[in-house]
């Protein structure tokens, strides 16, 4: 829309309207646009929501996600399902990977993978534990929905952060939400020798 089509619908003064742009561009929100040209003279220019500005409203990803693997658990089985979790997770690891390129130590690979963590979602941040363990916790539950009717996909996450993380690296679920606690923790160190 265009900010005299904003104006008019809000009620505000093209002023205002600009402010309020202003604002929610700064924030990432909306963007600016070439409108379509209406009359004559030179195009206006719009503003639409921006991909963040999008997400900002609610969607119904789990809803469309739970039919998909109910429809899939029915016509060909919970093995289908689970099939469908390692072929994701198999996904996830090599775009982790890849992000974490470059990151050897332990340290600076949980602050990447807690990044790539909170980007998707799971409000997610690390720390270091009393005794040099590296935790990250995850304040957030993703696929929550998901996960209340296909309890899989936790066993996914957990196994996803392993792999991530490497063989060298032992990883423990020390909170879950799903066990009623109020996020997902996991305790990060190398693993024993032996």
């Amino acid at each position: 829309m265009t900010v005299t089509e904003l104006a008019a619908e809000l009620a505000l003064t093209g002023m205002g309207v600009r402010r309020h742009l202003d604002l929610l561009e700064s924030e990432g929100l909306v963007e600016a646009t070439d409108s379509a040209h209406h009359g004559r003279g030179r195009p206006a220019h719009g503003w639409r929501l921006s991909a963040a500005g999008l997400e900002v409203f609610p969607r119904r990803y789990d809803a469309i996600a739970l039919d998909l693997l109910e429809d899939i658990s029915e016509h060909a089985g919970p093995d289908a399902v689970a099939g469908v979790f390692a072929r994701r997770t198999d996904k996830l690891v090599a775009d982790y990977e890849a992000a974490l390129e470059g990151r050897d130590d332990l340290d600076d690979r949980v602050a990447g993978l807690a990044q790539i963590r909170d980007d998707a979602g799971y409000l997610a941040e690390w720390s270091k534990g009393p005794d040099g363990e590296l935790v990250l916790t995850e304040n957030n539950c993703a696929v929550h929905r998901v996960a209340e009717r296909h309890p899989a996909v936790c066993s996914m996450e957990l196994n996803l952060i392993r792999r991530v993380l490497g063989t060298d690296v032992e990883v423990t679920r020390t909170a879950h939400t799903m066990a009623g606690d109020a996020v997902c923790s996991y305790c990060i160190r190398p693993a024993a020798d032996g």
